[in-house]
């Protein structure tokens, strides 16, 4: 990929997650590889026995992609080729190398928790340079909270079967953009969010009396359904004696067609040009579900995957750990994770 390409990926991704720090507990990280396409915006920085301060959100980030380290910020801004990536006893080391002059030879170090939570960065542009210290911020209990009542997090909604799942609203906190190799961070305000909807139609028209019996038929099918009813006519009845000359009045049969439809819809906003605020959405048809297991996968692992095809033979792919909690949904080119990746 072109080194203008890669720009432009990451100066998406500082626009998806403007003005918005990264927090410790966003993301967990396992191996190197699963940083690749996530920008870090910390929230302060230190040069050990000189300074130390707060920086504003986005003020600093460090951007990875599988062959650079783009960094944004007074003093080190550039593009860092990555010449190796490898864990180590604190978390990974990165070791680079300038893009614009070789001789510039340093490395990032990721400092992690025990839960894979990324907590402080330290970077070193050169041999001849001093290490600094950027330091993630860990989010305030306030808006824990809020994100926690908000949003869906991986192990929280479970889904019986395949036919429960029609009503339920699922709301990822991570997008991973596949084809560009971006991972965006959800707020509240982007209002992302996927609903499965059941919807009935009922259609009645007037049909021609037949004499035969009447007869309710009803056909299904996985992802529709309809149930055709022909209603019996009305007729006038003669009094208990009997009437030779009683009259019979005929009403008009009946058909009644009731159509069950079942759709997937991803709502998302943005920011016009007027600076207001819009939601869009997309609905996909969904035809039927296929389901597959990973008999191997454990208990709170992604073990269960349903394919959702829809019109245009599309495939959208839910996972579900082995509780049937939903983990993860892949439409197209994007991945959306819940909280707790």
């Amino acid at each position: 990929m072109k080194i203008s390409s890669i720009v432009l990926l990451f100066f998406l991704a500082n626009c998806l997650q403007a003005q918005h720090y990264t927090y410790i507990t966003d993301r967990r990280f396992f191996e190197p590889a699963e940083m690749i396409g996530y920008d870090f915006k910390p929230g302060a920085m230190e040069i050990p026995n000189e300074t130390k301060r707060d920086i504003d959100p986005g003020e600093y980030s460090f951007g990875i992609t599988a062959n650079n380290l783009y960094i944004k910020g007074e003093g080190i801004q550039g593009v860092y080729n990555i010449n190796n990536m490898q864990p180590a006893d604190f978390g990974f080391k990165i070791l680079l190398m300038n893009a614009r002059d070789a001789r510039l030879q340093g490395h990032l170090k990721v400092i992690q928790n025990k839960y894979g939570m990324v907590e402080a960065l330290i970077f070193k542009r050169s041999t001849n340079d001093k290490e600094i210290i950027f330091y993630l911020l860990p989010i305030s209990g306030d808006l824990m909270e809020k994100e926690k009542e908000y949003f869906t997090d991986r192990g929280e909604l479970a889904i019986e079967d395949k036919d429960s799942i029609w009503g339920t609203t699922v709301r990822p906190f991570h997008i991973m953009h596949l084809r560009e190799n971006v991972q965006q961070r959800l707020q509240m305000a982007d209002s992302t969010y996927f609903t499965f909807t059941e919807e009935i139609s009922i259609e009645e028209k007037e049909v021609k009396k037949k004499n035969k019996k009447d007869n309710l038929t009803i056909t299904e099918e996985n992802a529709s359904q309809e149930i055709t009813a022909e209603l019996p006519s009305a007729q006038a009845q003669s009094d208990e004696a009997g009437s030779n000359d009683s009259l019979a009045v005929n009403a008009p049969e009946i058909k009644v067609k009731i159509t069950k439809e079942y759709f997937l819809t991803v709502y998302s906003s943005f920011i016009n040009d007027m600076g207001v605020k819009e939601q869009v959405s997309s609905k996909y048809p969904i035809r039927r579900i296929n389901e597959k297991e990973d008999e191997s996968a454990g208990m709170h692992e992604e073990r269960f995957l349903w394919e959702c095809v829809n019109d245009k033979k599309e495939i959208i792919n839910v996972y579900l750990n082995g509780d049937h909690t939903i983990s993860t949904i892949v439409i197209g080119d994007k991945k959306y994770l819940m909280r707790g990746f």
